[in-house]
């Protein structure tokens, strides 16, 4: 391995030791820094932000494992297996080698170090591959005069995709700066309910770009008109920065009511109101602002 690699691959060990959940101060300085980390986190000047990235990227990772018979093992030994998740190094390190069936000494001198190996090369692999696929929004310049478009079928329907995809990196903005906020509250220890308001106008704006991504693919299909490389809609929504997992009935409720003709209060309520709406609201401020007390039973309006 080259000195790259054999750093991430230290790293690696060093998240192998503390297990699971990422923590920014037991970490070295690469994983961190890695461009698809830092582009999927909300905030990529904040290390805490870009730890919660790393997790969610480490724990993808070990779930597409490339020697899959290592794959039960690995789970176990960084404490992504509920089985092991909370538990010191020797209980995991020793469950992974039962799940390998390997005696404990020879996993911890020989499989756990390809292991982490692995992770780190897939992990590095991942970044470099994200990194070139991110989507750039459209280039916007000043213009002079008024945007008149000929009476032609074709211009139209040029004009009604370039509408549909600055509908999407509008909403995308939007919510990169909500997520913006919601991070610089997190850092300065700001009052829950300042955190959680900014953290649900958060969730509103998700709930803009999973609709304008909907909008998107119901037009024109799962890959974007006029790109070198077959980028999806959800690609660009992704670039707004980490948000918490949803499950796919979540995600379909706030694509519901994710219509840009509603205004905050009347997400608000509707979710509110919705089967599952408070739950989620809770689960998804509670990932979102990193805090692990009580939250607020209704959503701020």
């Amino acid at each position: 391995m080259n000195d790259q690699a054999d750093t991430l691959a230290e790293e690696m060990r060093a998240i192998v030791r503390a297990g699971l959940p990422i923590r920014p101060q037991r970490l070295g300085t690469r994983l961190l820094a890695l461009p698809g980390v830092r582009a999927r986190a909300a905030d990529p000047d904040d290390p805490a932000s870009r730890a919660r990235a790393l997790d969610a990227a480490v724990r993808e990772e070990l779930d597409r494992l490339e020697s899959t018979g290592l794959t039960a093992a690995a789970r176990l030994l960084f404490g992504a297996d509920p089985v092991t998740s909370g538990a010191k190094l020797t209980a995991r390190r020793a469950a992974a080698a039962e799940a390998s069936r390997y005696e404990v000494h020879h996993f911890r001198k020989r499989i756990e170090p390809k292991i982490c190996a692995l992770v780190a090369w897939q992990l590095r692999s991942s970044s470099e591959a994200a990194l070139q696929a991110l989507p750039a929004a459209p280039p916007l310049h000043p213009s002079g005069r008024p945007l008149i478009l000929p009476a032609d079928v074709f211009a139209w329907e040029a004009a009604e995709h370039q509408h549909t995809i600055a509908a999407l990196w509008g909403a995308v903005y939007l919510l990169r700066a909500e997520l913006l906020t919601v991070a610089r509250l997190a850092s300065m220890h700001a009052p829950a309910r300042e955190s959680d308001r900014a953290a649900d106008l958060a969730l509103w704006r998700h709930a803009q770009v999973l609709a304008a991504t909907a909008t998107y693919r119901a037009a024109y299909g799962a890959v974007l008109l006029h790109t070198a490389s077959d980028l999806a809609p959800e690609q660009i929504g992704a670039s707004a920065g980490w948000t918490p997992a949803l499950t796919p009935a979540q995600v379909l409720l706030l694509t519901e009511l994710g219509g840009p003709e509603d205004g905050f209060a009347a997400f608000t309520a509707r979710l509110t109101q919705a089967s599952g709406g408070a739950d989620l609201a809770a689960t998804w401020r509670r990932s979102l602002t990193g805090r692990t007390g009580p939250d607020q039973e209704e959503l701020n309006e």
